[in-house]
């Protein structure tokens, strides 16, 4: 290719503008233009200008070669050619696999990250929060799931979230050991022999047995299992005349005394306020997840309530009156048989566990706790045992309770969860208790299953 001067004249001022960038463009200035005669013609030697700890060239020897001592200015004053900046180098920061812009902002899990400069290093620095779903225990309780006996998932509700809201909103039992180790276990006669292998309520009872429900980012576990174990008490005492199913949220908002809602509750509390005062039905009172102020009158005495004025059903007509519900005393029960006795006699049980931070990540199995969250913070649960049962697990029998657990359907075992059962896994065997449902009000015989229970005075008794 022939090269015009035109074309040699364009080669050379590039060559130039390349000279007079090498310093870079951190050092753009006024050099040549601060010399008292300016630029120089031809190549002069004392043509320069002090920049650093050293000299750089404003003579038109620049313009004719490549030289790392030309001034960062002697194009743009000296021959008049704007030379463009070139960009500074572009930060960022790599990590997950995933590049992010300087200064980007970003969520990772439950953690708020940013890409800035730390110790000379461009990096993304992140808060240390601990999240609710932790990857390296999901990770290897996904990996080794035959270990533990359970398998684990991710869950976009729990996603994202930190571990104390779990702790804080996802439990809501408030529990004190001494108290409650204090509460006599009920007595029961019974012939441990011939208790079954297995038992579900669920198969024996169907629509009797109250659904897990959802508690949401309200830690009310204490008012959903008081009133779910309560429900199915209705149902299996009456022989299935009574159908009602009873309404947390009135139990939530309306036992307000010494109780904290949303923030937790204690059990015998809750089931005094139910003996005393009584639940009105979930279609009066609907579930809102959420702590409300108490929109059904209490009254000791009274046999039916006052629906709250906002609910409206079938074609918006106000549903005025419901029919209360009431339990006898709350007793406690003891020992593995004893639970099993009394769940396959009078009903599934409210029972607290401790929980720990795997839990939260259970999807199938029979759980245990792994081991894996140790140093973790703990807290505890309500939940409703409603069976029992037992599987082979590495050539070995592994007995298991069934449990309802409050964080609905898309939780476990489509709401239920299994764990391990006459070993006080997670203290679950610790508290049990639960009451008996008053049915006299409701015209069903007191005693329709025609068993004997032996209140903690020892006397026996066919009604509540």
């Amino acid at each position: 290719m022939t090269t015009t001067p035109a074309i040699a004249a364009i080669m050379v001022v590039a060559l130039g503008c390349a000279a007079a960038y090498e310093y870079g463009p951190d050092l753009a200035g006024r050099y040549c233009s601060t010399r008292p005669r300016g630029c120089c013609k031809g190549r002069q030697d004392d043509c320069t200008v002090p920049i650093l700890d050293t000299l750089c060239y404003c003579d038109d020897f620049c313009n004719h070669t490549r030289s790392e001592d030309c001034c960062p200015d002697f194009l743009s004053f000296c021959k008049h050619i704007e030379v463009p900046v070139p960009p500074a180098p572009v930060k960022h920061c790599y990590a997950n696999g995933q590049t992010y812009k300087y200064g980007e902002t970003v969520n990772i899990n439950c953690n708020e990250c940013r890409c800035q400069e730390s110790n000379g290093k461009t990096q993304l620095m992140c808060s240390s929060n601990e999240c609710l779903i932790d990857t390296y225990i999901l990770d290897t309780l996904r990996h080794q799931a035959h270990r533990f006996g359970w398998s684990a998932g991710n869950y976009s509700e729990f996603w994202g979230r930190r571990y104390d809201e779990g702790l804080q909103l996802r439990l809501g039992t408030l529990h004190s050991k001494r108290k409650i180790l204090q509460m006599k276990p009920l007595k029961a006669a019974f012939q441990r022999g011939k208790l079954r292998r297995s038992y579900d309520a669920r198969e024996v009872w169907g629509k009797y047995i109250s659904r897990p429900i959802d508690q949401g980012w309200c830690g009310a576990s204490w008012a959903i299992t008081t009133v779910q174990v309560t429900t199915d008490r209705f149902g299996i005492m009456s022989k299935r005349t009574i159908d009602d199913v009873l309404s947390p949220q009135h139990l939530l908002s309306c036992n307000n005394l010494n109780q904290q809602g949303c923030q937790g509750g204690h059990l015998t509390r809750a089931w005094n306020w139910i003996r005393k005062f009584g639940l009105v039905t979930e279609e009066c009172y609907p579930w809102e997840g959420r702590m409300s102020t108490c929109a059904v009158p209490k009254k000791k005495k009274e046999s039916l309530a006052q629906c709250p004025s906002h609910v409206r059903f079938n074609n918006d007509q106000r549903l005025t009156k419901t029919r209360l519900h009431r339990v006898g005393p709350v007793y406690r029960v003891a020992t593995e048989e004893g639970i099993m006795h009394e769940i396959l006699t009078s009903g599934p049980v409210q029972a607290v566990m401790k929980v720990s931070r795997d839990f939260f990540m259970y999807k199938s199995g029979v759980y245990k706790c792994s081991n894996l969250a140790s140093g973790s913070r703990t807290g505890y649960h309500s939940v409703r045992i409603v069976g029992w049962g037992e599987e082979y697990q590495g050539g070995r029998i592994v007995k298991y309770w069934i449990a309802s657990n409050s964080w609905g359907s898309w939780w476990g075992e489509n709401g239920y969860f299994r764990i391990l059962k006459g070993v006080d896994e997670c203290e679950i065997e610790d508290f049990v208790i639960a009451a008996w449902a008053d049915i006299d009000s409701f015209d069903v015989s007191a005693n329709p299953l025609g068993y004997d229970v032996f209140l903690l005075n020892g006397q026996k008794s066919n009604s509540v």
